[in-house]
């Protein structure tokens, strides 16, 4: 809980992965924290970030460009502004495609890789890992 950035959860089938993070996001406090569970890996990559557009509390907007803003904008919002860390819980990674995870590393850039006002945890089977 006093550590931000980004983790992998990786284990085989009915190893308790999605019990873990269910038990994980029910131990944060949602006054300090903003869990957005995400488990669509399979789909496109501007599906992607409209999902968490609205995981955010944000209407997507149509343009990936302007998605990509305003999904990095609302992460620093809640950061900076109201104290709350999002945390991003991406499950069943091994499903998603190299442009998917390729796009991921792009969004959760801040600051040049500087700083960290985020919690993103990918999750699934043993080759997510490779």
């Amino acid at each position: 809980k006093r550590t931000r950035g980004i983790g992998l959860l990786i284990g085989e089938p009915g190893a308790g992965k999605t019990f873990a993070l269910r038990a994980l996001k029910e131990s944060l406090n949602p006054s300090l924290y903003h869990v957005v569970y995400f488990p669509l890996s399979t789909g496109g990559v501007m599906d992607f970030y409209r999902g968490l557009a609205l995981g955010l509390g944000e209407e997507p907007k149509y343009r990936k460009v302007d998605l990509f803003r305003q999904i990095q904008q609302a992460i620093e919002r809640l950061h900076h502004e109201r104290r709350i860390t999002p945390v991003f819980i991406l499950d069943e990674m091994h499903l998603a495609k190299d442009a998917f995870l390729q796009d991921i590393a792009i969004l959760f850039n801040f600051e040049m890789d500087s700083t960290n006002p985020f919690v993103l945890i990918l999750a699934g089977l043993p080759h997510l890992q490779g």
